[in-house]
């Protein structure tokens, strides 16, 4: 049997649009026969190991976190202690470049490429070296836009690189008509934000935004270190009485949400937005979405005239019309049915996981299942 361990900093239950897709193609690939291990840094309260979904989890301590980065200093080890076929790295996360150089070279290598780290680029001039020293070892370098493959630091691999689009769910993610209100006192037309709440979400210009639609409720799930200033910008534009934080929210209550929007929105302003994973599912939903152009691949996630509009950052003026569009009621049903087929048609998890199922057996040329 055809054997994979996939590296990256956090999986669920903690969330993020990473987190997210990491924990969708792992599922996917042990579906399909793939003996799948995943290897992350270990929170508060979750256990060392467990087992999700036919995915084996092994969680290391990481005492030190610098540049919001997590360091545990057990992971070569539990990597070089994992006898998978193949590693998949997901990058950015250098605690698992380093652990594949000191405990993983002797095993075929798959990287992919999520995002450019651009918060701390000091950071990532010096780790440049260890990271171009894994790159040249990869078998395989996944994006999912070709925007991505451009940046710079894939300069030198392009024969290498691979586009798999980021897929959704298309049966979790659905369009239900009749699902139960998570939030039955807020009222509409209602905005809705999913994701981590950090620096590059647009937190303000979504603020700046909202104060133009007086009619429109936000409501916002997930949590974040940007959560403060989030909230001084919506106070600050008077529309604070108009947002509703939900924190955290499981599987069930995610989709309940989604089913409840008349759109949703991401207005990241910086290229550490790879794709938005959230505007996918509310594409999946049927919700008509705005998200921003950032030379990545969220554009992608929606179909620009359609299923939603695709914005230039930094602009809550763009911003602010772009949804006024997509909560107008006249031709309501055409663009939700519109952001239906788009994820059909380009968002599908079944056919990113089959692409990098056939890059795997390519590379191990071992069958997925015995």
């Amino acid at each position: 049997m055809l054997s994979a361990v996939h590296l990256y900093k956090d999986f669920p239950p903690v969330r993020g649009g990473i987190e997210g897709h990491v924990s969708l193609l792992t599922t996917q690939l042990a579906a399909r026969g793939v003996d799948t291990t995943v290897l992350c840094r270990r929170p508060k309260h979750q256990p060392r190991c467990e087992t999700r979904n036919g995915v084996a989890i092994q969680r290391c301590k990481a005492p030190l976190e610098i540049f919001s980065t997590p360091l545990p200093p057990g992971l070569p080890l539990a990597l070089r202690r994992c006898r998978a076929d193949l590693v998949h790295l997901h990058y950015p996360w250098p605690p698992a470049e380093l652990a594949y150089v000191l405990g993983g070279r002797s095993r075929p290598l798959v990287v992919t490429v999520h995002c450019e780290v651009v918060r701390y680029p000091g950071v990532a001039a010096l780790l440049s070296p260890l990271t171009q020293r894994v790159l040249g070892s990869a078998d395989a370098i996944i994006v999912a836009s070709e925007p991505l493959a451009e940046i710079r630091a894939l300069a030198r691999h392009g024969d290498r690189v691979k586009v798999i689009p980021y897929g959704v769910d298309l049966e979790r993610f659905s369009p239900k008509p009749r699902t139960e209100d998570p939030i039955p006192t807020v009222g509409g037309p209602r905005l809705l934000f999913v994701g981590r709440l950090r620096h590059y979400k647009g937190l303000d210009i979504i603020a700046a935004a909202l104060a133009k639609l007086p009619d429109a409720q936000l409501v916002v799930v997930g949590e974040g270190p940007a959560r403060m200033e989030f909230e001084r910008a919506l106070t600050e534009f008077d529309c604070r009485d108009r947002t509703h934080f939900v924190g955290e929210v499981d599987d069930k209550a995610l989709v309940e949400h989604l089913h409840r929007a008349d759109a949703a929105v991401l207005a990241s302003t910086s290229n550490a937005e790879a794709f938005g994973l959230s505007i996918a599912e509310a594409q999946a939903c049927g919700v008509p979405a705005v998200t921003t152009k950032l030379g990545t691949g969220t554009e992608h996630a929606l179909d620009d005239g359609r299923s939603g509009i695709v914005v230039s950052p930094s602009d809550p003026d763009a911003l602010a019309e772009a949804l006024r569009w997509c909560l107008q009621s006249e031709g309501r049903a055409e663009r939700r049915a519109a952001a239906r087929a788009h994820a059909e048609q380009t968002l599908s998890a079944s056919v990113m996981a089959e692409r990098t199922l056939e890059l795997y057996q390519k590379i191990t040329n071992k069958p997925a299942t015995p």
